[in-house]
Order: structure tokens, then sequence, then C-alpha cells
């Protein structure tokens, strides 16, 4: 998994991208990233995009993660939102009741603007 923390999107948010696999040996190191990106936002809004776009395969791994992570955000007043195009990743919250949750956004621009998509049936 590749992994960036990049620097706030137009002093609004911060964004973490993945990439290849988030499966059990990839996870702690997207924990640290989805950690560091809300100790960066503690001069900011706490707000976080987390982009999946290149996620070529997700177990259930990670979950607690992003669910650790959207926790921590909305307690101080922000928000976090995940961007996947996967099927794979949509059958996988839909599985662990999770799409209320996070709701599919396509692109960064969309979650950026809250423009959730319709999540794969």
């Amino acid at each position: 998994m590749d992994a960036d923390t990049s620097a706030p999107l137009h002093q609004e948010c911060r964004i973490v991208e993945a990439a290849g696999q988030l499966d059990l040996l990839t996870t702690p190191a997207f924990g640290l990233d989805l950690r560091a990106a809300g100790r960066e936002a503690a001069g900011y809004r706490w707000r976080l995009i987390v982009d999946l776009s290149r996620v070529s395969f997700m177990d259930a791994s990670p979950l607690h993660e992003l669910c650790a992570a959207r926790n921590r955000h909305e307690a101080r007043g922000g928000w976090l939102r995940v961007v996947y195009t996967h099927a794979g990743i949509a059958l996988l919250l839909r599985a662990a009741g999770l799409t209320g949750e996070f709701p599919r956004y396509a692109s960064v621009h969309d979650a950026l603007h809250n423009q959730s998509s319709r999540t794969y049936e």
C-alpha cells in the first residue's frame, strides 16, 4: 500500500490517499496515516477525505481504523468522507453495515462538496 498525507486542500481538509491492497499487512501503516492526518488537522478544521480510488483490494482489516478516524473527527465537530470506486469496497462496507457511515464519493472533489454517489447494488 502506498499512502500519502497531503497538504490541506483549500485550507479546508486533509487527504489520505491509499493505493494497492489494504489488508492485514498494510492496515497498521494506513492507521498511522489516518492518525497523522488527525494530528495535522489540529490547526485546521477536522475534515478528512480518505481516497481509496486506487485501492485494488480491501479486506475488513482497515474498517476499524476508518471507524476510529471518523469518530475522532466527528467528536471534534468535523467529518471523514471516503472516496471509493471499486465495487468490492462497496460490498464490504454494505456487508459490515457501514454504508450509512461511509457513503460513496466518486472523487475528492465530490467528497469535498458532499456530493455522494449511489453505492453499488
